[in-house]
């Protein structure tokens, strides 16, 4: 049970870092709200509650790009960033389907997708999609603003990523033409938390794989893009039997733990079918 001394309902990013800053005690940033007990813990004194910061929405920054790159708010809700025909773009739809096995509508209605990319708590369903289209995040902290890779954030959190550090929006690049993508998701049900996901792009080229991008959560401490994989797919042919071996492959070389939902085995097993499900769809391959 949270029992706060205050919250703090900051108008402003710049806000919000100076009241995170300034105030006695241990306290949180906190939107949809959604995790605030796992993120938290009972020994909170005070929340910083962002939803009137100035930080939802959804845009394409035509100074990025023939096609823009799409700039989206942190508090944007998930159930904002499905109904938004920009989001629906990127990669023919990638974001778009992670969004839609996120939970279910209520939760979609209060999490948001700066939340959602920094809960390495659970394997949650747009970090594979965002690293897999090459996603970064803007960073508001105490010594300005700047521009992190959110693959960095996942791979050397505490070197970029400080205490009191806000999310601002997360950016995707106007994509290559002729990217395709694909989401898959395993659990014990469709609306639970995942075992494994996966995220997938592949561009091709004359029957040929020109390019092929691969990223898992629920396989680590963190999610993870498979370059080794990405590596070996590059100028293979875009047939079943090659994504049959980058399947194995993942199962392979992760190294999943065993928890209360699923044994460390089991996951392997199922992170290199999704990888091979979704690599397959992306390409094309079995339709």
């Amino acid at each position: 049970m949270l029992e706060l001394k205050v919250v703090h309902r900051p108008s402003s990013p710049a806000e919000a870092v100076r009241l995170l800053a300034g105030t006695e005690g241990r306290g949180l940033y906190v939107a949809g709200g959604t995790i605030l007990v796992v993120g938290g813990s009972s020994h909170l004194d005070f929340l910083v509650d962002l939803t009137s910061a100035g930080l939802s929405g959804i845009r394409l920054d035509a100074g990025a790009g023939a096609s823009g790159a799409l700039v989206v708010g942190a508090t944007t809700t998930i159930a904002e960033l499905l109904r938004s025909p920009d989001a629906g773009r990127p990669a023919a739809g990638l974001l778009h389907e992670a969004a839609a096995h996120l939970a279910t509508h209520t939760i979609r209605n209060l999490s948001t997708v700066g939340g959602n990319a920094l809960a390495w708590h659970f394997p949650t369903d747009l970090p594979p999609a965002l690293l897999v289209l090459d996603a970064s995040i803007t960073v508001a902290g105490r010594a300005g603003g700047r521009a992190v890779p959110l693959e960095d954030i996942y791979v050397r959190r505490g070197e970029v990523f400080a205490a009191g550090d806000l999310i601002v929006d997360v950016r995707v690049p106007a994509e290559t033409p002729g990217l395709r993508g694909a989401f898959e998701k395993h659990g014990r049900k469709r609306l639970d938390v995942a075992l494994v996901n996966c995220a997938a792009a592949v561009r091709i080229e004359s029957g040929r794989i020109a390019e092929a991008r691969l990223a898992l959560n629920g396989v680590g401490g963190a999610p993870v893009r498979r370059r080794d994989v990405e590596a070996f797919l590059v100028g293979k042919a875009a047939a079943a039997v090659t994504f049959e071996e980058a399947g194995r492959m993942v199962s392979a070389v992760v190294e999943p733990k065993t928890d209360h939902r699923a044994s460390g085995e089991y996951r392997k097993r199922i992170a290199g079918v999704a990888a091979k499900r979704a690599l397959m769809r992306a390409a094309g391959v079995g339709e």
